[in-house]
């Protein structure tokens, strides 16, 4: 009797236990690892994916794996259109012979069309997309997003890989950042722009790319993309110049080039006659890398007067990109939501219903403190 009773409680088991009935092989999946995004002739979407092709990555005389993904290029891009983005995704998948996967997703690019429409509703369809990750980097693409996907880097396998490696050492912008600059009053977004180019020159149908400027943003809708000059200016308010050089003039055709090891900020405000004034305090330390001009730094009157120089020219980075871009209405700093932290009430009722009129007739006095901490070359030394 005690053997009838386990083999029941065995068979009847059964019937709990698990399976892998709705289990997807990786060979029937296609790994999508950079989309675009990029308007289409009616105001729908272009959606655009990469995917990288196993069989086509592996060395020489590799043979590889994936079943019939080898070609050309190591990658595949394909489009499809549609009213949204998911109706431009499902557009795709009705050829492929694989299932679309965004689980390794890294990067998500705005062409610039799009971006002028407004890019909140592809913000939101990555976000509650489950296979979706919210640290996707996002960039714009000066012209179309798939003219960037299709390009092939030399130092990368594909172009996905070789814009995700490039964003990490500039603003390191993600879908969640977006997403929470859109909802913060009084700060607008600011985001990489990406662009094709050649291996020795600029070169618009080139296969190298080019992540140099930025496209800022007023409320969801890109305002402008910045020159070299105003992008300088957005690395000193965003803390990103550590490690970066910058060269500066200080004779005619004579430049001195500083690498800069810290970049600090400090935000001061005060109210004048009801209106805000704001004082940016830049901290700004580096390492001499070039002296065209062959100064003796250890004089202390022409370290002086280089520091001075120097201090110009970052203030007027800043300048320069602050005038720009509160004439367009676009808080790039965010001093809206500083006064929204720090002066609530006042914010609430003096500044915040119509802070683009504050914004263009906002006063913001920049000060800059350089320092050349040490030396790697000093100028020539010139024998008696």
């Amino acid at each position: 009797m005690r053997h009838i009773k386990l083999f029941i409680l065995l068979v009847g088991s059964v019937f709990l236990l698990t399976g892998c009935w709705d289990r997807t092989e990786i060979n029937d999946m296609a790994f999508v690892v950079a989309t675009g995004v990029d308007k289409g002739p009616n105001n729908d979407y272009r959606v655009s994916v990469e995917v990288p092709l196993p069989s086509s990555m592996g060395g020489a005389g590799s043979r590889g794996g994936g079943g019939g993904t080898s070609g050309k290029e190591p990658f595949y891009v394909a489009q499809g259109t549609g009213g949204n983005t998911r109706m431009g995704l499902e557009d795709i998948q009705l050829r492929l012979s694989r299932q679309l996967y965004f689980g390794h997703r890294r990067v998500t690019i705005f062409g610039e069309d799009m971006a002028k429409l407004g890019i909140t509703e592809i913000l939101n369809a990555v976000f509650i997309q489950p296979q979706s990750r919210i640290s996707t980097l996002i960039l714009v693409s000066k012209g179309d997003a798939v003219n960037l996907l299709k390009t092939q880097p030399r130092m990368e396998r594909y172009s996905g890989e070789a814009m995700r490696e490039m964003a990490k050492t500039g603003l390191n912008m993600t879908v969640m950042d977006a997403l929470e600059d859109l909802d913060r009053p009084g700060k607008d977004m600011i985001i990489p722009v990406v662009e094709p180019t050649g291996t020795l020159k600029r070169d618009p149908k080139g296969t190298e790319i080019i992540m140099q400027n930025f496209a800022l943003f007023k409320g969801d809708k890109l305002a402008f993309m910045t020159n070299l000059k105003e992008s300088l200016g957005i690395l000193w308010l965003e803390k990103k110049m550590k490690r970066k050089s910058m060269p500066f003039s200080v004779e005619k055709d004579k430049q001195i080039s500083v690498r800069i090891v810290d970049n600090n900020v400090k935000t001061r405000v005060r109210i004048v006659n009801g209106n805000p004034v704001f004082t940016l305090a830049i901290k700004a330390t580096g390492i001499l890398l070039e002296n065209e001009p062959n100064l003796r730094l250890e004089d202390p009157e022409t370290y002086h007067f280089t520091l001075s120089k120097m201090e110009k020219e970052i203030k007027n980075q800043i300048q320069t990109l602050l005038t720009h871009a509160h004439n367009e209405g676009s808080d790039v700093f965010g001093f809206g939501w500083y006064l929204y932290r720090n002066h609530h009430q006042e914010w609430e009722d003096n500044w915040g219903k119509n802070w683009e009129q504050h914004l263009k007739d906002l006063k913001v006095n920049v000060t800059v403190d350089a320092d050349i901490q040490r030396s790697t070359n000093s100028g020539l030394i010139e024998k008696d």
